[in-house]
């Protein structure tokens, strides 16, 4: 995707009910670095015949596939979320953990006089994620670098997720510091269990 740009009406499409394609970090998994052979894109869709529809018609996303080597494609049951993106929750959801893996979504906008401070404070919280048990891929996503933070995380159960999330002490830390100074100006928590993941090659 290199030098391509477009406007984002481009990609709406019949049946789409939210839609985010968002730069990634680096390759180790959460950093302000960007990794330019990677990004996701996050949708929802009144029926899955419009999403493969939008796939195999919109121009714009044709070309991007085109120019892909490998695609993931994991589909989401959403059954706890807290928060907002953009002034709406495009998670909620009638569900609950069924059991096996699940897919965490973050998403926080950082108060732009709270940036200096949020890199600092969650450059170490970031790596501690890499060698705790049950957590199969971490990567940090966004809208934009710094401000519009995202990641996505895939875990072997809840509860491994939950004793990184409630134990791990630099996660703690994050958390109780984001509350106490104020760090965000919006921020949304989901978990999902996955209906599907399959590798895709283009």
């Amino acid at each position: 995707m290199g030098g391509y740009t477009f406007n984002k009406n481009i990609l709406k499409s019949n049946g789409q009910e939210f839609f985010k394609l968002l730069g990634t970090g680096s390759k180790n998994g959460f950093s302000v670095f960007p990794d330019f052979s990677n990004y996701v894109m996050i949708s929802s869709w009144k029926d899955d015949s419009d999403r493969k529809a939008f796939l195999e018609k919109n121009k714009i996303m044709t070309t991007i596939l085109s120019k892909c080597h490998e695609r993931i494609e994991i589909k989401i049951d959403p059954y706890e979320f807290k928060g907002s993106w953009n002034e709406i929750n495009p998670f909620k959801n009638d569900s609950s953990y069924k059991g096996g893996k699940i897919l965490i979504i973050t998403r926080a906008r950082v108060k732009f006089k709270k940036i200096l401070e949020f890199i600092i404070s969650t450059s170490k919280a970031s790596k501690s994620i890499k060698n705790h048990s049950g957590a199969l891929y971490y990567k940090g996503v966004g809208e934009l670098p710094i401000i519009e933070q995202s990641t996505i995380s895939i875990w072997e159960t809840e509860d491994k997720m939950k004793m990184y999330a409630y134990n791990n002490s630099d996660h703690m830390k994050i958390i109780s510091k984001s509350r106490k100074r104020r760090w965000y100006s919006e921020e949304l928590f989901v978990r999902c269990n996955i209906i599907h993941d399959k590798k895709i090659n283009e």
